[in-house]
């Protein structure tokens, strides 16, 4: 998961880490105010995307000199001609294999002098299976290995070494260093980086670029980095199928399936489309599903508007069917549903599923077999559209 420049220096800051003044701004006018506010004689603007690489992108409608995702302005007039250039339009990339980003955002910061400039990161090695600090500086990189997680003055007095600077810049340095560190373990981040890590020639350091990349599978236990996370127009489905821990996969069709496992999902497509039914989505619960998991599942395919009929495919191994028919019962009772249901379970509790949805009497047509079902669902969603 990765978050924009504006929310990575925010936290940054709040470890009191050296970033430079600026603020996020939404319009025109808001950035020249904030230009205004912060003062100086020359101001960044930055396209606020997910791509650490906005120098190399461009704007594919903008004039060759104001293509990049990051340029200067040296007046609050031209932060907000060049903020009304970038707003709303679209930016390629080659880190995105140039499928255009829109720019909902920029951010407005200050500009520093700089009479030297690194890079530091700090990462996740899969393959060494350690954490590694990496230094990038004059054109030569150095790694270090992190033995555990709490490094002595030792070890980072020689990541201090290969900077190459001497006095009291390594003594500031250090505490950026620890900081950054502790962010990755405070995140259980997969990486950590600021370049470029920039010093002044008044011996200050300033963080001109930094970005935290979030591991997906520890960021649910922070839910204020969690509140950050954008789903782009279009993908609200698949977003809240993660919130709920199953997978979403969308189609063309007009019958949604609900299954359990991956494997049984793509044979789920085949045989549907083997029978000239064309599938709207895939909704895959697991292997061990909840109740309520099942029940939003089924709402969900509810939803897409092209849905005519749905067809439920379960085999009950580590998934008990009885589960899922209580989900089922559950969510048909909150929402009136009136388009073909066809249910086809075997293995673990099966037959208990089963009588669960014969006693409901709800709308549901159980069959065992599954060629049958799906014969059932395309010919049963078929007639409903005579």
């Amino acid at each position: 998961m990765e978050i924009h420049e504006y929310q990575n220096k925010r936290i940054f800051k709040s470890y009191n880490l050296p970033v430079l003044k600026g603020r996020v701004a939404y319009t025109p006018e808001e950035a020249q105010q904030i230009a205004t506010e912060i003062g100086g004689t020359s101001w960044q603007v930055k396209a606020q995307i997910y791509d650490p690489n906005r120098a190399t992108g461009s704007f594919v409608d903008a004039p060759e000199d104001k293509r990049s995702g990051v340029q200067i302005a040296t007046s609050p007039e031209e932060v907000r001609e060049i903020t009304e250039s970038m707003l709303t339009h679209l930016f390629l990339s080659p880190t995105m294999n140039y499928a255009g980003q829109v720019v909902n955002r920029v951010y407005i910061e200050e500009t520093v002098e700089a009479e030297q400039s690194f890079g530091i990161s700090v990462r996740l090695d899969l393959a060494r299976h350690c954490y590694v600090f990496t230094v990038l500086a004059d054109n030569r990189t150095e790694e270090f290995e992190i033995s555990h997680m709490r490094p002595t003055l030792l070890y980072w007095y020689r990541v201090i070494q290969a900077f190459g600077v001497k006095g009291f810049p390594q003594t500031t340095l250090l505490n950026i260093l620890r900081q950054m560190f502790n962010i990755f373990k405070t995140y259980d981040a997969i990486g950590v980086e600021i370049n470029p890590l920039i010093l002044t020639p008044r011996h200050k350091w300033v963080i001109g670029e930094c970005r935290i990349a979030f591991d997906d599978e520890a960021i649910e236990r922070f839910p204020d980095i969690m509140s950050l996370k954008e789903v782009p127009t279009g993908r609200e489905r698949e977003a809240l199928a993660e919130r709920y821990h199953f997978k979403y996969t969308p189609f063309n069709g007009n019958i949604a399936c609900l299954v359990n496992g991956s494997g049984l999902g793509a044979a789920t497509v085949e045989l549907l489309e083997a029978h000239n039914g064309r599938p709207a989505c895939l909704l895959d619960v697991g292997t061990e599903p909840t109740g309520n998991a099942v029940t939003r599942a089924f709402k969900l395919a509810l939803s897409e508007p092209n849905v005519e009929g749905i067809f439920i495919n379960i085999f009950g191994g580590l998934t008990r069917c009885d589960t899922i028919a209580q989900g089922l019962i559950d969510a048909s009772k909150e929402i009136s549903v009136g388009i073909p249901l066809v249910v086809r379970m075997d293995g673990t509790n099966a037959n208990v599923g089963e009588r669960l949805i014969f006693e409901s009497r709800l709308p549901f047509v159980v069959i065992k077999q599954p060629e049958q079902a799906v014969r059932a669902i395309v010919q049963s969603v078929e007639e409903s559209q005579l």
